[in-house]
């Protein structure tokens, strides 16, 4: 059928707006489109998980994105993750190109359920400091998603630490409430070196940390975007939000599930400490 004279001038205003740079109403369109696939996705996903908070000892995937942290790794977050008081995990460690002693300080650990993964360079990043900031460790944090086997997944930045009963307490959570995702409280250091608390409901960025959450492995669909700094955003916050948005079944724990450190700078020698 012939499009009437007003159709054309339509089409012509569709291919101007198609050809146009992004803007803040295609921006938007744009995600809604990506909600909608997210929520189908996530539909999809969850069909052959339907027993998943039936398993009675299921396998937590602990994963750990690193680069040149030896120290930090060896004395910090995988001592943390070794005292849990619930014990079936793995620890799946991605470095982003370590040119360190990473790969003998975790060898040294002798504990099957430890695996390391070095890539061969390190990614790229933003030019800008803060932009990089906010997605430093994606590509790492995206290959440790394809490498885990357990049925949950948590989350332990390199220079953090889990409390000792991390995983026990928010695996709880996920199976008496039916949750696909839980989060707890992170004790948040400072720059001037005050703790306080981080952590609120619903979540938003700012009030949830990247070591404080654990969910099902099949949201694994949903990956660390490397181009969330084009919106501001942390990559955690990115990912965190998308799930909020897509529909997953978010819960949230007041408990303190773990520490968040400010230093960055290399720290002096200690023991580990389960806390």
């Amino acid at each position: 059928m012939p499009a009437e004279t007003g159709d054309f001038g339509f089409l012509s205003q569709l291919a101007q707006f198609a050809r146009a740079p992004l803007t803040a109403t295609r921006a938007g369109v744009q995600s809604r489109a990506a909600q909608a696939r997210n929520r189908l996705k996530l539909a999809l996903a969850r069909r052959p998980a339907h027993r998943l908070h039936d398993q009675t000892n299921p396998l937590v995937s602990v994963l750990i994105p690193t680069y040149n942290r030896a120290q930090l790794l060896a004395e910090r977050s995988i001592p943390s993750v070794l005292c849990q008081t619930y014990q079936r995990f793995e620890i799946v460690i991605v470095g982003d190109g370590c040119t360190d002693q990473t790969a003998d300080v975790i060898a040294k650990f002798k504990d099957a359920r430890i695996r390391f993964v070095n890539l061969p360079e390190k990614e790229a990043l933003p030019a800008n400091p803060l932009h990089a900031w906010m997605v430093a460790g994606t590509r790492p944090a995206n290959v440790a998603l394809g490498l885990a086997r357990g049925s949950w997944i948590a989350w332990l930045d390199d220079d953090d630490e889990f409390s000792i009963d991390h995983i026990e307490v928010l695996l709880d959570a996920c199976r008496s409430r039916h949750l696909e995702f839980a989060y707890g409280i992170m004790d948040h250091e400072e720059p001037s070196g005050e703790w306080h608390n981080v952590g609120v409901f619903p979540p938003q960025c700012g009030g949830i940390g990247n070591a404080s959450v654990l969910y099902a492995s099949y949201l694994s669909f949903m990956r660390y975007d490397p181009q969330a700094w084009r919106r501001e955003e942390p990559g955690d916050w990115n990912l965190w939000r998308r799930m909020w948005q897509a529909g997953v079944r978010m819960g949230f724990v007041e408990h303190i599930v773990g520490r968040h450190y400010a230093r960055r700078a290399p720290i002096e020698p200690r023991e580990p400490a389960c806390i």
